[in-house]
């Protein structure tokens, strides 16, 4: 199975990759934010295959993105009460 080297989500661009070492791959990944910061997220851990450190790091990438999304934009909680 073939995996995308890039993946475009939320308008940010992931480039996720498996790094061969001995009998397993690390997943790391870098994404280029839609103003053109990049950042590494170093090694993320290690796995069986290159097709499962790659669909790690791009979940990962995708979560760490929604986060900061909410982070940016909380919600008040419909039981919040501003006095």
């Amino acid at each position: 199975m073939n995996l995308p080297d890039d993946v475009i989500y939320k308008g940010h661009v992931l480039s996720a990759k498996a790094v061969p070492e001995q009998d397993k791959y690390a997943a790391m990944l870098i994404v280029r934010d839609p103003d053109g910061t990049r950042r590494s997220s170093g090694m993320l851990g290690e796995f069986a295959s290159a097709t499962g450190a790659v669909r790690y790091a791009f979940a990962y990438g995708m979560a760490e993105i929604d986060y900061r999304q909410s982070a940016q934009n909380p919600r008040r909680s419909a039981s919040a009460r501003i006095r």
